[in-house]
């Protein structure tokens, strides 16, 4: 490889927005580097197929390289692209779902620009602080913990207690009972969980937060677990409101803290309103889909929203979901709000979906995928409409599915600003026989 200090320059970005060069023919891949720029590197691992280096100097920077507000950023493992501009953020991310399903499905797809959050900056709406001393989160790639005193992309609100999370716990004989803290806040509503060893008395942290929060609602959650799972279902309500509530879509709907909502509200529903739009293009026998003769089937449907907003098109929508908390809740928000074209069906997607007849598909599957078995099912489906969060998985999911279907649309969608992770919509038509 010659010298372990060279000049290079960057032309690519990686799978993780890291800069992509070339290093006596071989790649390198050069973290906080941003395409264009050349750049002094020291190689810190030489495999068979790339390098990986050390980014020593900036020679000649890009026109979209900006300075990181966070100071923790260049030490917390929570965003990779503070350092890019967020046009260049926008612009990585399309490339990246386009280059993904070229490489992994050998399909050269054209890809929607990335659909941009309104907030590069306090979108998240739920954040878990680890605790060891302070709260804080894990670099990258380590257990190692950094202590901050706030997170950028963090509401400002989940900041607030983080910070008087900090000024109370820290010093009490029994910090070292704590495992984490996790806030959830949503229009100004608040859910606050310090999950901990054992049980631990609590009640001045409550009225703490209560002088600084009209409505906020805490918990200990008990976790005696030795894994990376922080909440569980040992939960100790302390005081305040249990649940937050949402008006959206003409729908009320509850969240608690330990049930599953996107982080970033906005584009949730820039991602819902993208499915509302498909739906009503899609047609069947030259039928429109709103004959009320139509099936939907929302696989992996979690908490029902979707299920529930997909039923407003008038069609008898079925939601598939195997966890039966979230079942629970999605039948509370149907039933809270008199939906009567809406079926939540609680068990295993492979088995459940069999006998059902569909003829629009929507899909938001974990980040592994529907998995090879769900594939092999839902050919024969007219139509499918796939969420993805992971581009390696929908690939995959893609390579096998192109054999019966035609891509008509992909349109990611900027979930997390600031990370290296995209949410995608892809429209699938079935191949004419």
């Amino acid at each position: 490889m010659g010298l372990l200090n060279m000049e290079t320059e960057i032309f690519d970005y990686g799978m993780n927005g890291e800069g992509v060069a070339k290093i006596d023919g071989k790649i390198a891949l050069v973290p906080y580097a941003l395409i264009g720029e050349k750049v002094d590197v020291e190689i810190v691992a030489d495999n068979k197929n790339y390098c990986q280096t050390k980014l020593n100097k900036i020679i000649s920077p890009s026109k979209n390289r900006v300075a990181p507000p966070c100071p923790y950023f260049y030490t917390c493992g929570g965003c990779a692209l503070q350092h890019m501009s967020y046009a260049e953020q926008l612009k990585f991310k399309t490339s990246l779902v386009k280059k993904t399903i070229k490489k992994i499905a050998n399909l050269d797809v054209d890809v929607e620009p990335c659909v941009a959050c309104e907030n590069g900056f306090n979108y998240r709406n739920k954040t878990s602080f680890v605790f060891n001393g302070n709260f804080g989160f894990y670099k990258f790639n380590s257990k190692n913990i950094v202590a901050v005193s706030a997170c950028k992309i963090a509401s400002e609100n989940i900041n607030k207690v983080l910070t008087l999370a900090q000024n109370f716990f820290c010093d009490k004989p029994y910090k070292d009972e704590l495992k984490n803290l996790v806030v959830r806040d949503i229009n100004n509503q608040l859910l606050v969980g310090v999950v901990a060893k054992k049980f631990l008395k609590i009640d001045d942290f409550y009225a703490i937060l209560t002088k600084n929060f009209k409505k906020i609602g805490l918990f200990l959650i008990i976790n005696k677990r030795n894994d990376a799972v922080v909440l569980t279902n040992n939960c100790l309500h302390i005081g305040g409101i249990e649940q937050i509530e949402i008006k959206n879509f003409n729908l009320k709907y509850y969240v608690d803290l330990l049930g599953f909502h996107q982080t970033n509200l906005y584009i949730q529903n820039k991602i819902y309103e993208r499915v509302l739009q498909l739906v009503g293009k899609a047609t069947y026998n030259n039928n429109s889909l709103n004959s009320n003769q139509k099936n939907i089937i929302n696989g992996f449907s979690g908490a029902g929203l979707l299920s529930a907003i997909l039923a407003t098109s008038g069609d008898k929508v079925y939601g598939i979901e195997i966890s039966k908390s979230s079942h629970k809740s999605s039948e509370k928000l149907k039933s809270d709000n008199k939906i009567e074209n809406l079926i939540n069906i609680c068990g295993d997607f492979n088995s459940k979906f069999k006998k059902l007849n569909a003829d629009l598909l929507v899909i938001d599957p974990p980040k592994k995928g529907i998995g090879a078995k769900a594939l092999e099912q839902i050919v024969g489906v007219k139509e499918i409409i796939y969420i993805s969060c992971n581009p390696i998985a929908l690939a995959k999911e893609l390579r096998y599915l192109k054999n019966y279907y035609i891509i008509e649309n992909i349109m990611p969608f900027d979930m997390f600003p600031n990370t290296n992770s995209v949410e995608t919509i892809v429209k699938l038509k079935l191949k004419e026989s």
